[in-house]
């Protein structure tokens, strides 16, 4: 008997976006763009920011991933997103006010780089600044693509 439905799983830290099967599953790793259906070889790839989409009944569902991995098995998919969440419920104005603070972030933690000598504790903000800027940036990518559909 051949499978139609794949099981796809969608979590992060703190909520399961997405436990149902589907049709399949696409999103962009490291090595590119890939899309998964039932009976799929395995494979363990790191999530690219930006979209997750899955089918299902027809319908295509998107969701705006900030990075993570997936695994994909013969029989199903299962997603650790940093952060996850429909497009349609993306908050735009919310989007833009957090790319605003995460850039004065970046900035702050780049001069105090500067001064201090990229010290361990410098770098460490430099590194969380740069993935708020990435989660805003990406989330406004993809409200703005919802937008002009």
């Amino acid at each position: 008997m051949t499978e139609t439905r794949i099981q796809l799983r969608v979590v992060t830290p703190d909520k399961t976006l997405v436990d149902t099967p589907v049709e399949a599953v696409g999103a962009v790793g490291s090595e590119g763009a890939f899309t998964a259906l039932p009976g799929h070889l395995p494979f363990l790839t790191d999530l690219q920011p930006g979209l997750l989409w899955y089918r299902l009944g027809g319908v295509t569902k998107d969701i705006a991933v900030s990075g993570g991995f997936i695994e994909v098995c013969p029989d199903r998919a299962s997603v650790l997103a940093d952060s996850a969440e429909y497009l349609e419920h993306i908050d735009l104005e919310r989007a833009q006010k957090a790319l605003k603070r995460a850039e004065e972030r970046l900035a702050q933690a780049r001069a105090d780089a500067l001064a201090a000598g990229t010290g361990i504790g410098t770098r460490a903000d430099i590194t969380r600044a740069t993935a708020s800027f990435i989660r805003a940036s990406t989330r406004i990518k993809l409200a703005a693509r919802r937008i002009n559909k």
